[in-house]
């Protein structure tokens, strides 16, 4: 990573490579509403290659409106270019703009599009790695006190993220670290000690679910999650009322298979089958907040580029999650 904080025209006059040009030349193209230039450099996002699951696209995607959406939210001849982001055969460049709302963060990036041209394009939830990587320096510009670097981290897993459909083989690799732990623990066997003061709080949710506490089971949600939730049972339960349907038999509960640790959110990943031959596909997650002594349960009917990024099988393998960690945190 490259890092510049600079203006973009103290940028544009250095020493450029290709891909630098590319980008030089699509700003100067958006500040001058020059669509032949901008075209000459540009593909819209649902045309690259190494797409998720979400795709970008407008109804008009003619170059003229890429443009002209762009200067309605950017100032562009006002641009400060913070840092350049090698990923895999791509590179980012993420940069500054005042808009109506005040400072804000974006990226563009160049990489190849689905005819291997190399082309620049815009960074969106169409791209989940380049887009939570946006969202870790967006992190840092508004809460720079909280994201402060943290030096000496030895996480025990590292999963190289297959960008291009490759797993770290570029110059460029990429790579997910993170902290957890590797279990078979019954949520609904109670004779079966919680390990932690986490598994005992999500057991409690699970079984106030599965027993129809409803107003119980909302409270194991932070505020604008447990709003969702009681909007969802009341759904579930005029939907049974209105079928003359009898209510349900209680479910049986799964086992929670891997907790990962992200103090202080946590990802409690669970499937129905006991025993180490689930498969990725019907691994769910729950993410717990861990706050003022306790824990909620949190994001429920809300997604990030996270979330994009864990539930696209060809960007993150599940199955990393049955092996043991490498080694143990130094």
């Amino acid at each position: 990573m490259k890092r510049y904080n600079i203006p973009f025209n103290q940028f544009a006059a250095g020493p450029l490579d290709k891909e630098q040009t590319m980008f030089v030349t699509a700003v100067q193209a958006i500040r001058k509403s020059d669509a032949a230039k901008f075209s000459s450099v540009w593909t819209s996002p649902n045309q690259m290659k190494g797409l998720g699951t979400t795709i970008i696209t407008l109804s008009d995607d003619r170059p003229e409106n890429w443009i002209s959406q762009a200067r309605s939210i950017f100032d562009f001849d006002n641009l400060k270019v913070i840092a350049q982001v090698q990923l895999g055969l791509s590179t980012m460049f993420i940069w500054d703009s005042m808009t109506k709302g005040g400072a804000r963060r974006n990226a563009f990036y160049v990489g190849f599009d689905k005819n291997n041209r190399l082309r620049l394009s815009a960074v969106s939830s169409s791209t989940p790695v380049e887009s939570m990587i946006l969202s870790a320096f967006w992190a840092a510009q508004t809460e720079p006190d909280t994201y402060q670097p943290l030096p000496n981290i030895n996480l025990r897993y590292e999963y190289p993220i297959p960008l291009d459909g490759k797993a770290g083989t570029s110059a460029h690799p990429v790579f997910l670290e993170f902290e957890g732990s590797p279990m078979d623990f019954p949520l609904g066997d109670e004779k079966v000690k919680p390990p932690t003061a986490l598994l005992k709080f999500f057991r409690s949710a699970a079984l106030a679910h599965q027993q129809g506490k409803n107003d119980l089971y909302a409270g194991c949600f932070t505020p604008k999650s447990a709003e969702k939730v009681r909007q969802w049972l009341a759904s579930m339960e005029s939907r049974r009322r209105l079928a003359n349907q009898p209510p349900q038999m209680p479910s049986r509960l799964g086992n929670v298979k891997f907790v990962l640790n992200a103090e202080p959110i946590f990802l409690v990943f669970e499937a129905p089958t006991v025993g180490n031959a689930w498969t990725p596909e019907n691994l769910t997650y729950s993410y717990i907040l861990h706050e003022g002594g306790g824990y909620k349960i949190a994001n429920f009917f809300y997604s990030t580029d996270f979330d994009d990024f864990l539930q696209n099988p060809s960007l993150f393998d599940k199955g990393i999650l049955k092996s043991a960690p490498a080694a143990p945190p130094l």
